[in-house]
């Protein structure tokens, strides 16, 4: 079982891969081999690493290869946050910055 995991694992790295050099030429095909990649991990019961998820829209399927595909901001309103919008479709996504746990870097004198 953990075998058939590692296996989808670096298969739908691969696809993902793929998807991203394909998608300056063909966007369809981009999205086709996006929506592949997760059906492979569907099928294996596979969760996704963050770096992976992260790497497409979760709506449209467009890989987020640059300036082309998605726009990024640094918001810190409430709590300091990325914004990325895909501007095919126009989904957004928030991804929290957690603070690091550790001691302070310049404790207070």
């Amino acid at each position: 079982m953990r075998e058939e995991r590692q296996r989808a694992l670096r298969l739908v790295k691969k696809v993902l891969d793929f998807a991203e050099t394909i998608h300056s030429e063909d966007s369809e095909k981009a999205v086709e081999a996006v929506r592949i990649a997760m059906r492979i991990a569907q099928k294996t019961r596979l969760r996704l690493p963050t770096y992976l998820r992260r790497r497409f829209c979760r709506k449209c399927g467009t890989p987020w290869t640059g300036p082309s595909t998605v726009s990024v901001r640094v918001r810190g309103n409430r709590a300091t946050h990325v914004v990325v919008r895909c501007k095919k479709c126009g989904h957004t996504r928030r991804f929290y910055a957690l603070k690091k746990r550790g001691k302070h870097p310049n404790p207070p004198s």
